[in-house]
């Protein structure tokens, strides 16, 4: 049986890593685009985990926050996700029995059992966003297939994605039928493929009945 892959809004949602290196580092690198609250917890913040809230100052950011000891059972409180990513199998063995107790889905690095879920292979071009899974078996493969269906996408889909989502209002208004409506889009974003994405809401509104033809 494999797992559903959820695509979830974590905006302002507590997470917390337990490790300060590397693979806490890249955790905390995929998520931080998505807008959590994000607390770390470990005796020692390594420098690389510390770029993480560097690179968050520059953007403006405020959502990743620094706990530097060792991590106590009541750094759980509250939280909607946890990562453990120490270097100690027993205690992240350990956290994964706490989140399981609370019901709070949990990912331990480098062990797939203890695991309540899985960090996908990420693609992401503007509002595009493509999650690879191999249910943990085969972090290699997913890595593989990210690469091989990033080099796939045409050029400019994030920004023709971004458009649709754009104009989409404006043509929910004008026309009446789920037939009608699903035939415009697919015509105005296959218009859109062949133009890279170089295109304007405004384009596409003059147009809209050249797509009806």
């Amino acid at each position: 049986m494999g797992y559903f892959p959820f695509f979830m809004d974590i905006a302002g949602k507590k997470g917390v890593i337990v490790g300060g290196g590397k693979v806490a580092a890249r955790k905390a690198e995929k998520l931080v685009p998505f807008g959590p609250n994000l607390t770390v917890v470990a005796p020692r913040i390594e420098e690389c985990m510390r770029r993480q809230e560097k690179g968050q100052q520059k953007d403006g950011l405020s959502s990743l926050f620094f706990i530097e000891r060792a991590f106590r059972r009541e750094d759980l409180d509250g939280a909607d996700f946890v990562i453990a990513a120490t270097d100690d199998e027993l205690l992240n063995g350990q956290i994964s029995d706490y989140c399981r107790e609370r019901k709070i889905p949990v990912n331990v690095v480098d062990d797939r059992e203890k695991c309540t879920f899985f960090f996908p292979a990420l693609i992401r071009e503007g509002s595009l966003t493509v999650g690879i899974s191999t249910d943990g078996k085969s972090p290699v493969a997913a890595s593989w297939m990210r690469k091989e269906i990033a080099d796939m996408l045409p050029k400019g889909l994030g920004d023709i994605i971004d458009l649709m989502g754009q104009i989409r209002p404006w043509v929910m208004e004008r026309f009446v039928g789920e037939a009608a409506r699903k035939e415009i889009f697919k015509r105005m974003f296959l218009y859109c493929l062949e133009k890279n994405g170089k295109v304007t809401a405004e384009e596409l509104q003059a147009g809209v009945f050249d797509f009806m033809e």
